[in-house]
């Protein structure tokens, strides 16, 4: 099976792009407000808050972007309502909630998964989604803004066993998934970077500009470069 979005997360933008986005991205750490990317080397941005990050869009056409940051935040909100292990109503929740029994799954959350495995495979399982128990007994159980407020020391037990990435069951034809009972899925690995991908593409096609996005490190750009690269 090709996972196209495999390498996503290995994207390196370069020349003008690079230099804009370094010199403009908010730090991580407390909440920061949206700013505005001023415009260098031919760009045009804005940055906010957005997964327990930051998120930043740099276009090449100043009048795209406000209609490109409406579009990066509905992905990232979609994104967010499928993949979340924080939040009770999420796709994700779903399978890692069933018990072992097999669970219909959208078209968005099989691209997700697939993206998932397909790092797992290319990593030899260095990147496994099915660490979500393992983080979880380790405190990272809750939104990470709300993990940093709790600064009690870490507990003294051994983080519970990641199964592997092969224990994962899915259809992409049927759309259907499952997992073992027990096994707790965590996609933050790879579910940024498939949402930098996407956003990048439907904005350059839609916009017709240069686009780069960055959440938190993930970066994937589409469109005619800006001027330099």
């Amino acid at each position: 099976m090709y996972f196209p979005h495999a390498r996503s997360r290995y994207r390196t933008a370069r020349g003008a792009w690079a230099r804009a986005a370094g010199a403009q991205a908010p730090r991580t750490g407390p909440r920061q407000p949206e700013r505005v990317i001023t415009a260098a080397g031919g760009v045009w941005g804005r940055a906010f808050p957005a997964l327990g990050t930051f998120a930043s869009l740099l276009v090449t056409e100043p009048s795209a972007v406000d209609a490109g940051i409406g579009l990066l935040s509905a992905e990232l909100a979609a994104m967010d309502c499928t993949c979340s292990r924080f939040r009770p109503d999420s796709e994700l929740s779903r399978p890692n909630q069933a018990g072992g029994r097999p669970v219909p799954v959208s078209p968005r959350f099989v691209d997700v998964l697939a993206a998932a495995v397909a790092a797992a495979m290319l990593t030899e399982g260095d990147v496994d989604p099915t660490c979500g128990r393992a983080l979880a007994s380790l405190g990272y159980d809750r939104d990470f803004a709300k993990a940093l407020l709790d600064t009690r020391p870490l507990p003294d037990w051994a983080a519970a066993p990641v199964p592997g990435w092969q224990a994962i069951e899915f259809d992409p034809g049927t759309g259907v998934a499952r997992l073992p009972e027990g096994v707790m899925l965590d996609l933050t690995a790879t579910a940024k970077a498939l949402a930098a991908d996407r956003a990048a593409a439907e904005i350059a096609g839609r916009l017709g500009c240069g686009v780069l996005v960055d959440l938190g490190g993930d970066i994937s750009v589409a469109g005619d470069p800006p001027p330099g690269g």
